[in-house]
This record gives C-alpha cells, structure tokens and sequence, in this order.
C-alpha cells in the first residue's frame, strides 16, 4: 500500500498553474494540487488577463475561494503577456527545490508529486526531469491512456517532437535546471512545452513514473493555429541545435517533424492537396503514412470503445 510522503525533511515543490480566458476549471487544477499525497506543495496561480476583462474579473472570484489558503498563491500581470512569461512568472516568484506546472484546465492525480519526487531523489544530478504516466480526456469519451514510457537521454526525441509527454502539465523539474537553460522562451505564443523540453533534454535526463499522475482534457480548438507558421518558428529557434546534429539524426528530425506537418494536413485541415504533394515531393515516405494513420487511428479507437 503506497504511504503519503511525511512532512519532515521533504522538498518544497511549487506548481505553477497559468490562467487566461479559461476560469471554469480552474479550482480543479488547483484542488488536485492541494490533494495530492506530498504534503509540501504550494500552488502557484499567475492570472494572464487583461485587467478589467471578464477573464480577470471571474478568475478574482474564483481565486477568492483561496484568499486564506495560506499554499495558495495569486499573481496578476499588469496585461496580457502569454503563457511563457505567465510561467516563468511563477517559477520566479517561488523558492522551491522544484518546479511543476499545470494547465488551468488539467488536473493531477494524487500520487503525482510524491511518485515523481521520489523517483528524482533516487537518481543522480544528471537526472532533472520526471514525467507520469498520464490520460487524455475528450468530453464524451473513454480516457485514453499515454504509451509513453522511455527514459534516460531522450534529447533528439525531444527536438523532434517524437515523444508526446503533455509537457505542459506534467513535468517535474529540478529548479537549478529549469534555470539552467533560462526558464521559457516568451517568444513562443505556441510550442512551448516542446521548447521547454527540448532545452532541458539537451543538457538533462528524464525519468518516468509508471504511477498515473495526470488528466489532461482536450477541448475542440475555438481559435486554431496557423500550424506552418508554429513549425517555421520552432525549425527557427532550434536551428542552431538542428546543425550540430550528424546526417542521420538531422534526417531523422526532418522525418519526425513532417510526419507531424502530414497528419495536420491529413486530420485537422483537411489539406489533401498539401498531403498528395507532400508524397509527391518526397517529404514523407508511404510507409510512414501508413504508420503513422494506422496509430493514430488506434488511439481514435480508444477513445471511443
């Protein structure tokens, strides 16, 4: 039977959850910080609202039901500064051995914290960050559990967006790591738990938590992205990272990340146009189509059974 870590002696981790245009979950999010088995853990809201919106005025009331939580901290920004700064914001503003964050729409599962503090403390320096096993909830259907499990040097995984972790919400990091390599890059309207990662990744390990610690629930995009413009972006700040890679494992990103830009095409935007000439010029191979709709057609699946 797993015990709740005491208080003694126990690192203090923060768990920053930044809030925009999004108040209705948000006292999940924070609830499932405060129940967690890992008793030394403050929760850290940066409220990213204009002022004077309706987002900033719900989310005060909302953050009122906290007002003598003595675990529970508010931050408002001055304006709107996105998601990156909201983060950093946080982690600056905390004092502790490490760092979490959360999105104000997911929530944790009990032994989150605990599984992944133990897990880090059990390892050497050079082991930084933690992940969870984790669920992906759509409304109406079935949680789909991750299949992701690989640890250790996972850094070309990272810089290719091969390994889907629901970083954003399920990270535990050392904080000297996490300053190590400057926090979030706030340039970054989208992307950012891949940046985030894949920054940590190239100078870190990552280990895994078999333990469940997460629900991420997945919403129908209200305001899409122009998803061309998000991977020029991130080919761009990583370019320096991309050239130091050998022939192999440049081909390798390049693969990876079209598999990605085809299935957007294919899936979301239902560009088949883009798809065809994708093939035609050799972007993507067939066997990698193949591949990559036969898992993503699995896990569709799941969801629905």
């Amino acid at each position: 039977m797993r015990k709740t870590i005491e208080n003694k002696c126990e690192s203090l981790v923060s768990v920053v959850i930044p809030t925009y245009k999004r108040p209705v979950a948000l006292d999940r999010a924070i609830n499932s910080v405060l129940a967690q088995t890992y008793s030394n853990v403050e929760v850290v809201v940066v409220d990213d609202n204009n002022p004077d919106t309706e987002g900033r005025l719900l989310t005060e009331e909302k953050m009122l039901l906290y007002k003598n939580n003595p675990r529970v901290h508010y931050i408002k920004h001055s304006h709107n500064k996105g998601g990156s700064a909201a983060r950093n914001m946080g982690a600056r503003s905390s004092k502790s051995t490490y760092i979490a964050f959360l999105d104000d729409d997911d929530e944790y599962l009990p032994y989150k914290i605990q599984s992944q503090v133990q897990i880090l403390e059990a390892k050497g320096a050079e082991w930084a960050v933690c992940y969870s096993r984790y669920y992906s909830k759509k409304e109406n259907e079935k949680p789909v559990e991750s299949r992701e499990h690989e640890e250790g040097y996972l850094y070309l995984e990272a810089l290719s967006q091969k390994i889907c972790l629901a970083a954003g919400s399920n990270l535990l990091i050392k904080r000297e790591a996490f300053e190590s390599v400057g926090g979030f890059d706030e340039s970054f309207i989208r992307n950012q738990d891949h940046e985030i990662l894949t920054k940590l990744l190239k100078r870190y390990m990552i280990a895994y938590s078999a333990e469940p610690g997460l629900i991420v629930h997945v919403h129908a995009c209200d305001n899409p992205t122009n998803y061309e413009l998000v991977i020029e972006k991130y080919i761009c700040s990583f370019q320096s990272y991309i050239d130091e890679l050998s022939d192999s494992d440049r081909a390798y990103f390049y693969r990876s990340i079209n598999k990605s830009r085809f299935y957007y095409f294919f899936r979301n935007n239902h560009n088949y146009k883009k798809c065809i000439n994708m093939l035609i010029n050799k972007d993507i191979r067939i066997v990698d189509v193949a591949s990559l709709l036969f898992l993503r057609g699995l896990t569709f699946l799941k969801g629905k059974l």
